[in-house]
């Protein structure tokens, strides 16, 4: 019997690797890939890998082929309105995952990832507008960290050969990642807000979701590769032109990453999940100065210091920053020593309502 405890460390490792190899991949296909490929046929072959991933997991759930096609059918058959209305969230997905792989042709891994953080902002300045929630000062004060640390991080000149290295071409390139980081963060967080104020009265499980937004991805993203002019089609032949081991190994990781990570995070708690958050973005930093020759500048540390700062602390109960504090105190030689490690101990786990729950939902249900 595995244990919990076991389950827990292996959940940080998965979630870590999947954050980070997710960006890095993505950002070696566009730098390190040999051939051009279509990032709009990329976001398709990504959805349609989804649903039998989604229909496998949820076989598995229901441990029989016939329990998930029943299921499938009372969530998806007899409630055809509830279905319906997942259409805008799975548009605003598919705007996503193209934005995605925009910013990442734009951006270092690095500075992307750390700028992707800004999604905790719009879902939470959403879930305040739309859903009518307040957030608690220690809240309000990590994202004021968390858009001061996305300011800092600097892009430093690029060694990449697929971008000029005139300034003029760096800084057109760095306003174009960035402005697609951002409707990729906007897109997210209105989706996960969206599901969450429209479809309260609905509760179906994560897999059968997953199966209703690949109803409508497929084809928004179908529609999307004819929107975007492919000159290398007619030379190669097939959409799939330039798809090479990276490549796919990008989409893999997108498809199957969301939902294993559904899968093992049911065993961490919220303060894991942010210290997986945190290894993911020192991580991928390191990644991108291995595999890209990103320089790691002053700023930037400082910046990333300044995220994770914000990840714990905007994810933590009071009480639990009030202990932390303590405890900071107490190793400096300001406060009590005793029984301060204790204390901190003792502090339950961050329940999920410590994030905002739309954000939780669009994490867990499918998307990175």
């Amino acid at each position: 019997m595995v244990s919990a405890e076991y389950l827990k460390w292996v959940s940080l490792f998965i979630f870590t690797l999947q954050n980070a190899a997710f960006v890095l991949l993505m950002r070696a296909s566009k730098v390190l890939s040999p051939t051009h490929y279509n990032s709009a046929v990329a976001v398709l072959v990504t959805e349609a890998l989804k649903l039998p991933l989604s229909c496998a997991l949820l076989c598995y759930e229901k441990s029989s082929l016939t329990g998930a096609c029943s299921q499938l059918y009372s969530d998806i058959c007899q409630q055809p309105l509830d279905t319906l209305k997942i259409a805008v969230p799975a548009l605003l997905y598919t705007v996503q995952n193209n934005a995605l792989f925009i910013a990442v042709g734009h951006l270092e891994a690095a500075v992307f990832q750390v700028t992707y953080q800004l999604k905790t902002l719009t879902t939470a300045v959403l879930t305040v507008a739309m859903l009518g929630r307040s957030l608690t000062a220690h809240q309000w004060v990590a994202l004021l960290l968390l858009t001061g640390g996305a300011a800092l991080v600097q892009e430093p000149k690029k060694s990449s050969p697929s971008i000029a290295a005139d300034g003029s071409a760096e800084a057109s390139a760095l306003f174009i990642g960035i402005a697609a980081t951002v409707v990729a963060c906007v897109c997210s967080s209105v989706a996960s807000v969206y599901l969450e104020k429209i479809l309260v009265e609905s509760k179906p499980s994560v897999w059968v979701r997953n199966v209703q937004l690949c109803i409508f991805t497929i084809p928004i993203a179908w529609a999307g590769t004819l929107m975007v002019e492919d000159k290398y089609i007619e030379e190669d032949g097939t959409p799939l032109h330039g798809f090479n081991a990276i490549v796919w190994a990008a989409i893999l990781t997108n498809a199957a990453g969301g939902m294993l990570v559904a899968t093992v995070m049911k065993y961490a708690g919220n303060i894991l999940r942010n210290f997986a958050q945190a290894c993911a973005i020192i991580v991928g930093g390191l990644g991108s100065w291995f595999l890209f020759g990103f320089q790691i500048t002053t700023p930037f540390v400082v910046g990333v210091g300044l995220v994770i700062l914000s990840i714990f602390l905007y994810g933590s109960k009071p009480d639990q920053i009030q202990a932390w504090g303590v405890a900071v105190l107490s190793m400096v030689g300001l406060g009590p020593r005793k029984g301060v490690y204790e204390m901190v101990g003792q502090q339950a786990p961050a329940e999920e309502e410590a994030l905002p729950p739309a954000s939780a939902s669009s994490d867990s249900a499918r998307r990175n």
